[in-house]
């Protein structure tokens, strides 16, 4: 039997929001909420929620950030 990795089974995410200085080196980690709320407490999602709002805070923050789903 062929161990599944745990990426593609767990059901919960954490949306990490890595906030980037012009250089591109890392500032400060924070998180989003379910509202798309950027916190500094991580918040548990469902992991299609967590895609969705991951790509869209992406796409507010641009280069400013680095908008990953852990």
């Amino acid at each position: 039997m062929a161990a599944t990795p745990l990426s593609s089974t767990c059901p919960i995410r954490i949306i990490s929001v890595q906030l980037l200085d012009a250089a591109g080196q890392l500032l400060r980690v924070l998180f989003l909420d379910r509202e798309g709320h950027i916190s500094s407490q991580p918040h548990y999602l469902p992991r299609e929620e967590a895609m969705v709002l991951a790509a869209n805070q992406q796409r507010v923050l641009g280069s400013h950030a680095r908008v990953q789903v852990l």
